[in-house]
C-alpha cells in the first residue's frame, strides 16, 4: 500500500483536504473505472500475442475476459507456468511504452474525484494490477492527489474477486465493512464488494461489461460518475442488507 502526496506537478487539488468520519470510505478500482484503459489492455495482449503466438488470433469475447483477472491467471490459461513471468514482463514493457499514447480518463472521472475530495471522503484504489503502472495510470490522468491510499496487486492478501483485498483496504484505512463502498466495472469487482460486505456500485459505458455487470446484480449501477456524489449523499446507512 502506498500513501500518495497531497499534491501532483500541474495539478492541485482545489482545496484542503479535511475527511469527514461520518460519511463512508469509497474506493475505486482503476481501469475502466476512472481510467479508460480498453484501447489500451486490447492493443497490449495483441502486441504480447504477436510475437508470442503469432498463429493465435484472440477473439473479441477474449479480450474482455481479460479485464478482472490478474496477467498470471490470465497467462496461465495460454501458456506453460514456466513461461508466465517472462510473458508478463514482456506484457509490463508493451503496456508502458503504449500508456502516453493510449490511455485517457474515463468521462467525468477527474471532476467527480475532485468533487468527493472537496466534500470531506476518504478514498482509495483497489486494484488487481501491479503497482508500477497503476500509479503511472493515475499519474497521467492527474488523480494522484486525491486518494489517501492505493492497494494495487502486491497490496493485498488476494486479488479479487476474492474479499480480502477489499476488507484489508478498510482496515488499513480505519473502516469497518459495513462503512465501506467499492466503484469498479467488472463482475470481479462486483463479486469481491459483494463477498466483503461492502456497497457495490457498478459503473460502465461498455454494453459487454454491463450485461457482465447486471447478471452479478450490484447495490447500484451508474452509467455517468457524476451521479455518485448524488447517490452517496442519499445513503444513510452503510451496511448493503439495510439497502431497500
Amino acid at each position: 500500500m502506498e500513501k500518495l502526496p497531497n499534491s501532483n506537478a500541474g495539478q492541485t487539488p482545489s482545496s484542503k483536504h479535511t475527511v469527514d468520519p461520518q460519511k463512508p470510505l469509497v474506493l475505486f478500482d482503476l481501469d475502466g473505472t476512472l481510467i479508460d484503459s480498453q484501447n489500451l489492455v486490447f492493443e497490449t495482449f495483441r502486441q504480447v500475442f504477436a510475437q508470442k503466438l503469432p498463429d493465435y488470433q484472440l477473439s473479441p469475447e477474449e479480450l474482455y475476459s481479460f479485464f478482472g483477472p490478474t496477467l498470471e491467471t490470465t497467462f496461465l490459461r495460454y501458456f506453460p507456468p514456466e513461461e508466465v513471468e517472462d510473458v508478463i514482463d514482456l506484457y509490463q514493457k508493451i503496456n508502458k511504452d503504449l500508456h502516453y499514447m493510449l490511455l485517457g480518463e474515463m468521462p467525468h472521472a477527474l471532476e467527480t474525484v475532485q468533487k468527493l475530495y472537496d466534500e470531506g471522503y476518504a478514498m482509495g484504489i483497489l486494484s488487481n494490477k501491479r503497482r508500477e503502472p497503476v500509479l503511472l495510470g493515475m499519474e497521467i490522468c492527474h488523480l494522484r492527489p486525491y486518494f489517501e491510499a492505493v492497494f494495487a496487486k502486491e497490496d493485498q492478501p488476494a486479488c479479487k474477486p476474492d474479499p480480502a483485498g477489499l476488507l484489508h483496504a478498510a482496515k488499513v484505512m480505519g473502516y469497518p465493512k459495513e462503512k465501506a463502498v467499492y466503484v469498479g466495472d467488472n463482475a470481479a469487482d462486483i463479486q469481491a464488494a459483494h463477498r466483503a460486505g461492502f456497497v457495490s456500485i457498478g459503473y460502465t459505458l461498455d454494453t459487454v461489461q454491463r450485461t457482465a455487470l447486471e447478471k452479478e446484480g450490484p447495490d447500484y449501477l451508474i452509467d455517468d460518475l457524476r451521479q455518485l456524489p448524488f447517490l452517496l449523499k442519499e445513503e444513510s446507512k452503510w451496511n448493503k442488507n439495510m439497502i431497500l
